[in-house]
């Protein structure tokens, strides 16, 4: 118990656990080393702390990143337990890393270049997903499907326009993934407890050494927000429950009932007593697990609503949910993307319901009314007459399909021009990615000594 005793005493271990956040911050151990060399080397440079001893503290971070995070209940922080332990090793002279930081500051810190690697993370699996579903959309630009309204056949399509549909999800997402990167990598290193320290430290050099793209500059917004963790939960599980709808026409598609398409059998469980069951297990799991997403999210909001603009322990607790949605999102979106890659058509099955139901009968109206020249809800009228009748007025599916030429419709050839020439922009946008990840592994080896 290195903070608590010269005021407050030992304390009651039962307490100290009640309120430790040490199971938590194993997420953070090796960020929080990170923070700490970097606030060491900050130390020499303006001439508060002696080489030979600001050597040895980061010598003895190093090592220690090295080894197996496993505090002992004793303390309340991984903060408090890396000060301990460097103490133990290096004397007096581990104390000397407590000067112009508080646990306030290097926890965002450590918060934030966590957050930024999920978030490369993240961004990494979105393009794979981008690139499988591009591809598929090429694949199967003129496959036709039954698309569906209120659970109700509604009009003829295609999977590649489906997938169309799915890549520009993604797509948006992405955009705003990497938008709120821009605010998460920023430094709230050296803005102490709440309003700074007498410490004269470079909080600039201080961010440019972790490849940070700048400092978050007011020091009580630095170390009490955690705005950069909420916006980026929030715009994933938002692209999660969305991704999850999509989810649910996988599932209806796959219905024995429909059987529009088969999965690849590894995606699938069967039953312990019912042998002809053939379940969607690692869609029903990812599902759920998007349910528990936004239960995390609502925790998110509900922790931080009523803490006041400075640092209180509500937050530690807020941080938690943060990693699980962001751990939901990369192993799900991992599962999707492998389940699309071998997703395909019964297009026999298909043909069956395009007899069954009159899924192109707004096309026949429209043409009904342009090649008649009546109002189109006088022909609406009267095809809705003929269907009560029992009739099936269309035209073919397939002239439905390639007969629209409205942009980001089914037109198997507007499908393939779209999905190719975002094929070429997703590829400058891995780029830009690879770049970030390349920045931010360059520099921590760098503090690292690797």
């Amino acid at each position: 118990m290195v903070y608590r005793e010269g005021l407050l005493g030992k304390g009651e271990l039962s307490k100290i656990k009640y309120t430790s956040s040490l199971l938590d911050d194993a997420e953070i151990y090796r960020e929080t080393i990170l923070a700490l060399i970097t606030h060491v080397n900050e130390l020499n440079k303006v001439g508060v702390l002696p080489s030979n001893e600001a050597e040895a503290i980061i010598k003895a971070l190093r090592s220690l990143a090295k080894e197996p995070y496993k505090p002992s209940d004793e303390y309340e922080d991984v903060h408090e337990y890396i000060e301990a332990v460097l103490i133990h090793r290096l004397g007096d002279a581990g104390g000397w890393i407590g000067l112009g930081r508080s646990r306030n500051d290097h926890v965002a810190t450590a918060l934030r270049l966590r957050l930024r690697k999920l978030i490369i993370e993240l961004a990494s699996s979105i393009i794979e997903l981008r690139r499988v579903v591009l591809n598929k959309a090429i694949e199967t630009a003129d496959t036709v499907i039954i698309g569906t309204t209120h659970r109700q056949p509604a009009q003829v399509t295609t999977l590649g326009h489906y997938m169309l549909y799915l890549d520009e999800l993604s797509r948006d997402f992405l955009t705003s993934l990497l938008s709120i990167y821009e605010v998460v990598n920023k430094s709230p290193l050296g803005s102490g407890p709440l309003a700074g320290t007498m410490v004269k430290l470079n909080r600039v050099r201080e961010a440019e050494e972790l490849a940070f793209n700048g400092i978050v500059e007011n020091t009580v917004y630095a170390t009490g927000s955690r705005y950069f963790m909420l916006a980026s939960a929030s715009i994933t599980v938002s692209y999660l429950v969305e991704l999850g709808r999509f989810i649910n026409n996988i599932e209806m598609w796959l219905m024995p009932q429909l059987n529009y398409i088969t999965l690849e059998p590894s995606h699938l469980a069967t039953s312990s007593i019912m042998p002809h069951k053939r379940n969607p297990a690692t869609l029903e799991v990812f599902r759920a697990r998007i349910g528990e997403a936004v239960g995390h999210l609502v925790s998110m909001y509900s922790i931080e609503r009523p803490v006041e603009a400075g640092y209180q322990l509500d937050l530690q607790e807020e941080t938690r949910h943060a990693w699980l949605i962001m751990r939901i999102a990369i192993d799900g979106v991992g599962m999707i993307t492998d389940l699309l890659r071998g997703i395909k058509v019964n297009e026999g099955r298909v043909k069956e319901d395009l007899v069954k139901y009159p899924v192109t009968a707004a096309e026949y109206v429209e043409l009904m009314s342009i090649s008649r020249g009546i109002p189109f809800r006088n022909a609406h009228r009267e095809v809705a007459v003929m269907i009560k009748e029992g009739k099936n007025p269309g035209i073919n599916p397939t002239e439905a399909i390639r007969g629209k030429e409205v942009l980001g419709g089914p037109n198997p050839s507007i499908i393939t021009e779209s999905a190719k020439a975002r094929l070429i922009e997703l590829s400058s946008i891995e780029a830009k990615v690879k770049e970030l990840e390349v920045s931010v592994n360059k520099a921590e080896a760098e503090l690292m000594g690797d």
